[in-house]
């Protein structure tokens, strides 16, 4: 209601503060409603689709910021949201999950240092890791392209396709590990349950979500379009607005566009999925799935969100054209990128530990306070240094060779 009163009633004009606050908490609202509709749609459609559609939905906060930026070809502050939000998750997402863990343990007297990865990350590292690299080559033309947007959306295809072969791989192993359970009971054999047979026992959801899934079948049904058709109204009215207040705020008390555009529209737009993954890191024993929820969504944002600001602004432009990249947007997306590489190889040792969660925010917290442009492309180079030493000091304990055998098509 405050929502519709702002948007279309005029409550607040002339107080731009005013209503990108409203208008920002609404955003927030907007993005829990599509969380938990695309969360419930497990219950409704096969899981591979609903996997599918959790993927493209849960981003669609960042969608409607940064394709309507690129869509007025705004392209410097396209840039500055696309970079924030990628950075904001892994530099500030990813260590808050470990230390909430770390703080949630040491409350019940427990010690708890690392969060343990397996071979069922390995997809989403290969691809993530594929995606940094390629994202050096923007950096390198200094555009961005159409036939860049083919190639981050071929990677995500080929991540779903990879994550779908492994999950049906599970299943069938799941099923053999039953029907081996069925024959010896029938022997009169008693066998221990394997350790994954409870897996999917771990992957209960909580609070709005798990009612959701909870409800009859005919009210479910009607629950979920309607939490699809608020998230979406909401977006669908109040970025632009929000966008515009936000920087007639800038100009008002003489802060940049480009950071406030950075920061403050990532940080709405990932709040409540960053919640849950921090709800799950308190329960402790859930900290690696908070841990594999950010990743899976730092890989989205790393390859479809991004991809779709070209086509977005040649839409724009009313014919296909590269979106040209300032020198401050490539120093961006060079940050990003070598920060990208430095966080994948912190966990090529499926391992992310106490130390390694508090390097990755200590660099960003600079990056953050001191947005110096020189700063920033000391701190890239930085980065990339740090991933060449941890690789080289860890060499034997990364696992490389789970990662090329995700990848392969015959696996």
């Amino acid at each position: 209601m405050p929502f519709s009163l702002v948007r279309f009633g005029g409550l607040t004009q002339g107080h731009p503060l005013l209503t990108s606050l409203v208008l920002g908490v609404a955003i927030i609202a907007a993005a829990f409603f599509l969380s938990w509709a695309t969360e419930g749609l497990e219950t409704v459609v096969p899981q591979s689709v609903a996997l599918a559609l959790l993927a493209l939905i849960e981003v669609a906060p960042e969608y409607a910021f940064e394709v309507l930026l690129a869509y007025r070809g705004q392209t410097e502050l396209a840039a500055a949201s696309m970079t924030g939000a990628n950075r904001l998750l892994l530099g500030l997402g990813w260590p808050l999950i470990m230390v909430v863990a770390f703080l949630s343990a040491r409350r019940q007297g427990q010690r708890f240092t690392e969060i343990e990865l397996d071979a069922r990350n390995a997809p989403e590292l290969l691809f993530l890791l594929l995606a940094s690299l390629y994202a050096f080559v923007l950096v390198l033309k200094r555009s961005f392209s159409l036939l860049d947007s083919a190639v981050l959306v071929a990677l995500y295809v080929a991540y779903i396709l990879t994550a779908f072969r492994q999950s049906r791989r599970r299943h069938q192993a799941a099923v053999r590990v039953l029907t081996e359970t069925e024959l010896l009971v029938n022997l009169g054999e008693k066998r221990e349950p394997a350790e994954d047979d409870d897996e999917e026992d771990e992957d209960r959801d909580i609070g709005v979500a798990a009612r959701v899934k909870r409800l009859p079948p005919g009210t479910r049904t009607l629950v979920i379009p309607l939490f699809l058709l608020a998230g979406a109204y909401v977006l669908f009215f109040g970025a632009e607005p929000f966008i515009d207040a936000v920087l007639q705020v800038a100009r008002q008390v003489g802060v940049s566009q480009f950071i406030l555009i950075q920061w403050v529209a990532p940080f709405l737009s990932e709040f409540p999925e960053s919640l849950t993954a921090f709800i799950w890191a308190g329960l402790i024993v859930f900290a690696g799935k908070g841990l594999s929820n950010l990743i899976s969504s730092k890989l989205n944002q790393w390859t479809l969100l991004i991809a779709a600001i070209p086509l977005a602004y040649s839409v724009g432009q009313g014919h296909a054209a590269p979106l040209p990249l300032t020198a401050q947007s490539v120093d961006e997306v060079f940050l990003t990128a070598a920060q990208s590489l430095f966080g994948i190889s912190l966990l090529l040792t499926f391992r992310f530990t106490l130390r390694a969660a508090l390097t990755l925010a200590g660099l960003f917290l600079v990056q953050f306070f001191i947005p110096v442009e020189g700063v920033h492309v000391a701190l890239g180079w930085l980065y990339l240094a740090l991933t060449a030493v941890f690789l080289l000091l860890n060499r034997r304990h990364l696992h490389l060779a789970e990662l090329l055998r995700a990848g392969r098509p015959g696996r």
